[in-house]
């Protein structure tokens, strides 16, 4: 276990200082934010509107804020059972030393770092939109992809603590699809229910 937390470590330095980049800041703060609830679900509502689709909203909201509540409830479950530090913390000695640089955006964080609730909720509203619009997985999984990666490039969480989160999210929104499809199933004694067209 040792050989991983220190791998882990070593992951996240090797991302937080590579790209580190004043440049790149605003980008992955932004990009970040995806990861937030309030944020993500306005997106979704404001595009379905945008485009028209309001029935979008009325057949998969509900399950997609399930999805996300799901894995909400196991992320901060986990975060109390596990209390990992944040990087900020764990290298705070190291840091005063000079020996470690952290490049750090936003808030500083400094507990509960494992897993990651921005990349479990980005994972979450990813795969249930690539469920419901299959012909865009690639762009959904690809944006929660980044929102797991600029919580490493601002220093608040470990690859593992994103990696987790990621997966959480991922369990939960196929949890959530299931259901509905038994929902829809029972509700009309049809076949299984298919993803919508774009």
């Amino acid at each position: 276990m040792g050989g991983l937390v220190d791998l882990d470590k070593a992951l996240f330095l090797w991302i937080n200082n590579g790209l580190a980049s004043r440049w790149l800041d605003p980008l992955f703060y932004l990009w970040s934010q995806l990861g937030n609830a309030a944020v993500s679900f306005a997106l979704v509502v404001a595009l379905a509107l945008i485009f028209k689709r309001p029935a979008f909203l009325k057949e998969h909201l509900p399950w997609l804020v399930a999805a996300a509540l799901l894995g909400g409830v196991v992320v901060h479950w986990l975060k109390d059972l596990v209390g990992r530090d944040r990087p900020v913390e764990v290298f705070s000695q190291l840091v005063k030393a000079g020996k470690v640089h952290l490049h750090l955006v936003g808030a500083i964080l400094s507990r509960s770092s494992f897993p990651s609730g921005h990349a479990q909720l980005a994972f979450a509203m990813a795969t249930y939109l690539s469920f419901a619009l299959p012909r865009w997985w690639w762009a959904f999984l690809g944006i929660a992809a980044g929102v797991a990666l600029s919580r490493i490039y601002m220093g608040v969480h470990f690859p593992a603590d994103c990696l987790a989160g990621a997966a959480i999210g991922a369990l939960s929104a196929l949890v959530a699809w299931k259901s509905r499809e038994w929902f829809l199933r029972r509700r009309s004694g049809k076949g299984p229910v298919r993803g919508c067209s774009p």
